[in-house]
């Protein structure tokens, strides 16, 4: 910020040496050098041609002009100074209202309880919650959302959180009712339930993308519950996480050797260079609580 007479730090130098006492005092605590403070403090007075400080001894102390400058600057310093103290103090304030869009069973999987337990440290937080499979874009600086796909998320910030690994189910009545799945293609001629309005998949033998296929979906429900409940109900085909497939359901895992390839989970704001400081440890416990969990356990 410049004045008419330079830089307006220099005239709070000026006031902070007066208060200190000397200039190695002063530099202290602003933390700057000594030959920084000394130059600007003597282009000050070469531009006002006013000498406004002198040696006593081995000390700084004011001239009468000095002690003139000082009395008439010293209290619009402390105000300048007071006013952007609580601007910063304002800033990093634990409080503020912010949005959260992530799926339901990523919440009720992995992130109940760090939530919880997040509003329970801030109370002066409000978060509005939004379980869904929908994409949430990012609107301000207090929304967060947590999703695979991020082709329409330009200009966004998008963190990798993990990677689900997804194989090829379906129950033992589907299978038995319907013709043979004994190659990659024959996948095509199956029905399908999908959480999502993707039909091209690739398949992948270890980290080889071996083809792709196209899908006919019987059914889309945008919820993986779902979409495991239907392929269980002999449905269709579904892609479904390993870690979503427990021993005690009766599923049957397709064409074993082959798999979807890894799905990568981000974490999506917005950019900014200032954020709030509730909004970094939202998102700091929030991959917290995603690296508590092995990125082959979680679920999509």
């Amino acid at each position: 910020m410049n004045s008419i007479f330079g830089n307006i730090d220099d005239l709070f130098l000026f006031c902070a040496v007066v208060e200190e006492g000397s200039l190695l005092s002063a530099s202290k605590r602003l933390q700057l050098p000594v030959s920084t403070m000394s130059r600007r403090l003597t282009a000050l007075e070469d531009r006002l041609s006013i000498r406004l400080l002198e040696k006593k001894g081995r000390e700084l102390v004011a001239t009468k002009d000095g002690e003139a400058a000082f009395a008439a600057l010293s209290s619009g310093m402390e105000s300048l100074h007071q006013g952007f103290s609580s601007l910063l103090e304002e800033r990093d304030a634990i409080q503020g209202k912010m949005k959260l869009a992530v799926p339901h069973n990523f919440y009720s999987g992995f992130l109940r309880s760090t939530i919880e337990q997040y509003l329970v440290e801030y109370p002066n937080v409000q978060l509005d919650l939004t379980l869904s499979q929908q994409q949430v874009v990012p609107q301000t600086d207090r929304d967060l959302l947590i999703t695979f796909k991020i082709s329409d998320m330009e200009g966004m910030i998008a963190r990798p959180l993990f990677k689900a690994k997804h194989g090829f189910f379906a129950s033992p009545d589907y299978l038995d009712s319907h013709s043979a799945i004994k190659n990659p293609g024959d996948l095509e001629h199956h029905d399908w339930i999908n959480v999502d309005d993707v039909f091209d998949i690739p398949l992948y033998k270890s980290d080889r993308l071996e083809q792709m296929v196209t899908i006919k979906p019987k059914f889309i429900v945008n919820d993986i519950n779902a979409v495991a409940a239907a392929a269980l109900k002999g449905l269709g085909l579904a892609s479904l996480p390993f870690r979503h497939v427990s021993p005690e359901m009766n599923l049957i895992q397709v064409l074993p050797e082959y798999h979807r390839g890894d799905r990568q989970a981000y974490l999506v704001y917005k950019e900014r260079k200032y954020q709030p400081k509730a909004l970094t440890l939202l998102i700091d416990a929030l991959i917290e609580s995603v690296r508590s969990f092995h990125s082959d356990d979680l679920v999509k």
